[in-house]
């Protein structure tokens, strides 16, 4: 399975609205410029990315100068799986494979493999949520060689 440009970037982008708490509910919604900066996202591709989680009710917006964009439900309700189907579609290792004879049992005993890996892939992706993410990035930003250094002025 190969993770498209597209989930990756629309994972960054929402990664980045849980990160820094932005919801329905937040004064200061994310302007899309301040998304693609941080994410390292050209603007016109998070553009159209930023369409697609809004139409499928993911991210709210708001027109105007102190407009932007926010989630519309907690990190805690969005897989990342979903995200990846959202974008991509239903996606398999399986489905990219060239057809085999299901007869021969060579052709069975890998059909059944890649099925257990698309199972399994699917297992991790839909059971990591955004606040898990975000709380992996926390962990992160305070274990990192950063977090070691002191610095006395």
């Amino acid at each position: 399975m190969k993770i498209s440009t597209r989930s990756e970037y629309a994972a960054k982008a929402l990664l980045f609205l849980a990160i820094q708490g932005i919801a329905h509910d937040s004064t200061h919604p994310a302007q899309i410029q301040a998304i693609a900066q941080t994410c390292d996202i050209p603007v016109k591709y998070l553009e159209q990315i930023l369409v697609v989680l809004r139409n499928q009710g993911l991210l709210g917006s708001r027109r105007g100068v102190a407009g932007g964009y926010y989630l519309l439900r907690d990190p805690e309700t969005i897989s990342v799986g979903e995200v990846v189907r959202l974008m991509d579609g239903q996606t398999s290792i399986g489905a990219s494979l060239p057809s085999c004879d299901e007869h021969k049992p060579s052709c069975k005993a890998l059909r059944q493999l890649w099925d257990e890996v698309d199972a399994a892939i699917a297992l991790t992706l839909d059971g990591t949520t955004f606040a898990d993410l975000k709380d992996r990035v926390l962990t992160l930003q305070s274990t990192g060689p950063a977090a070691d250094l002191m610095f006395y002025i």
